[in-house]
């Protein structure tokens, strides 16, 4: 028996077929599309409005709301602050995801705030562990807001903290500085002058920083002084922890254009 003929009529009728597939996968993927965000969540979450959002934002909207004040952020009428886990719509995600069903950057996005949720777990594991490299590592992303986490100053001192306690001279210095200036923490100038002094012994390079800017500006206590600024900038090129590549030539420019004349330490 011949093959049956393609015809024109056909494949017109295959293309409008596959449109309308292809349309109708849009407009689901429209629908679990977090409204807050206009991402796919990570983390969804199904609020009482009937509406699927991601747990971070959601969560956010209703904090500090009183029950009587809080309302929804696509209907603006009142719904209560119960939040359920939205298993079946991740599995959805992710199965569509996988399949090339929804692409382009909202599939990207997705998948690189997945890849950065398993680097932050395999992180938190390590610094459970006892790895100081690791609770530094974490203090860090939770200050900046990388790898999906919303930034969070108590968070990244705690992780810093801890780190600090094992002698991780990045850390002290971290631990210092927000110590001094209070974020994510009371401000307590002497420990932080204290655990300044750790971070230098152990020859971290911001630590150093850190002191010589205090000097400069006369800040946290410290007597403005041009020659202490000169002695705690000078240290800099000597540390053996390079962690202050971004004020590395701030300071370098202070020393060429307004240190005292003064001979080099050695």
């Amino acid at each position: 028996m011949p093959p049956r003929k393609h015809t024109a009529a056909a494949d017109t009728a295959t293309q409008e077929e596959n449109r309308r597939f292809r349309s109708a996968i849009d407009e689901m993927a429209k629908e679990l599309v977090c409204p807050i965000t206009q991402e796919l969540p990570v983390d969804p979450v199904t609020a009482e409005d009937g509406r699927v959002y991601e747990r971070s934002a959601i969560e956010a909207h209703i904090k500090g709301r009183s029950a009587e004040a809080l309302k929804s952020p696509i209907t603006n009428e009142p719904m209560g602050a119960r939040l359920l886990p939205a298993v079946q719509v991740r599995n959805n995600i992710e199965r569509m995801v996988k399949s090339g069903a929804i692409g382009g950057d909202k599939a990207a996005a997705w998948q690189k705030r997945i890849e950065d949720e398993k680097k932050v777990a395999a992180m938190r594991g390590k610094a459970e562990g006892g790895d100081s490299g690791a609770m530094k590592r974490l203090g860090y992303w939770y200050r900046d807001g990388e790898k999906g986490l919303a930034v969070d100053p108590k968070q990244a001192f705690e992780w810093f903290e801890r780190a600090a306690e094992l002698d991780e001279p990045t850390a002290l210095s971290a631990c210092a500085q927000a110590l001094l200036e209070g974020k994510g923490v009371e401000r307590d100038t002497a420990r932080g002058h204290f655990m300044l002094g750790a971070g230098c012994a152990l020859g971290a390079e911001h630590a150093c920083y850190v002191k010589g800017f205090g000097h400069q500006l006369g800040l946290w206590g410290l007597k403005k002084d041009d020659k202490q600024a000169t002695r705690w900038f000078r240290k800099m090129p000597g540390c053996s922890v390079k962690n202050s590549a971004a004020n590395r030539e701030i300071a370098a420019k202070w020393l060429r254009d307004s240190a005292p004349s003064a001979p080099p330490l050695v």
